[in-house]
């Protein structure tokens, strides 16, 4: 069944969630669908270590009452379920919700990025203020747009799209010196640090080289366009790369 026919199915259920998501709601699902791709535990307190992350814009409580409240209404809502463990489990609505989120957020931000040109490091803030206007007449059109891309511009699958074959990846943290590697993913969610990867080409597609890899300074040293540069380790852990 496909996702169209899913959704069509579950707008047939009496439930308040088949009207429009709040925000609020769609932010939720989006972390959830990232902690998911990161093979993370879902949990009250992961959830709201990564809503800390998102733009201030988004006007999201930060502590963990308002996370357990929210959580509350998208279990009323039938978006999720917890289980014994007390872990946070998306229900089958919740999952297509979620990806359909998902989808929306990486599409807006590979129209930002490409079409209308904003800066790398403002993409992130951007793309969350755009993702909850769209509808989905418009999102259809930018993905026709942009050619019904795969990634986006932080190098981050876009659900429902065309299938690219799976690479196997690694953190930048876990690479070994003198081996060639291409960025795949960056992390988007810090604009300082997207700047910096930016402007130093630390980019989706860029080719690296390790130099060096020091336990003892926390550092990596890459070699970008005949350049040097140092990462810390905690830093180079979050953006992930293939080898080449």
């Amino acid at each position: 069944m496909t996702t169209e026919k899913q959704i069509r199915k579950w707008e047939n259920i009496n439930c308040l969630v088949h009207k429009k998501l709040s925000s609020n709601a769609e932010n939720y699902l989006y972390a959830m669908y990232y902690l998911n791709e990161k093979n993370e535990k879902i949990t009250a307190s992961s959830i709201l270590e990564y809503i800390k992350l998102l733009p201030s814009s988004e006007n999201l409580g930060t502590s963990l009452p308002t996370v357990t409240g929210m959580l509350k209404r998208m279990t009323r809502d039938h978006l999720i379920t917890k289980n014994k463990n007390n872990e946070i489990l998306l229900t089958e609505y919740g999952k297509i919700s979620a990806k359909e989120q998902t989808k929306r957020f990486r599409l807006a931000s590979k129209f930002i990025y490409e079409i209308l040109n904003i800066e790398l490091h403002n993409v992130f803030r951007e793309a969350h203020m755009l993702e909850h206007a769209m509808s989905q007449d418009l999102e259809n059109a930018i993905e026709k747009l942009l050619k019904f891309p795969s990634k986006d511009p932080f190098g981050q699958e876009i659900p429902g799209t065309k299938k690219t074959k799976k690479e196997p990846l690694i953190p930048l943290s876990e690479s070994s010196i003198n081996k060639t590697y291409e960025i795949s993913t960056i992390p988007p969610e810090n604009s300082s640090f997207v700047e910096f990867l930016h402007k130093n080409n630390i980019i989706p597609g860029t080719e690296i080289t390790i130099d060096e890899i020091s336990d003892t300074r926390g550092i990596i040293n890459i070699k970008v366009n005949k350049k040097n540069l140092d990462l810390a380790l905690n830093v180079a852990k979050t953006i992930w790369v293939k080898h080449i």
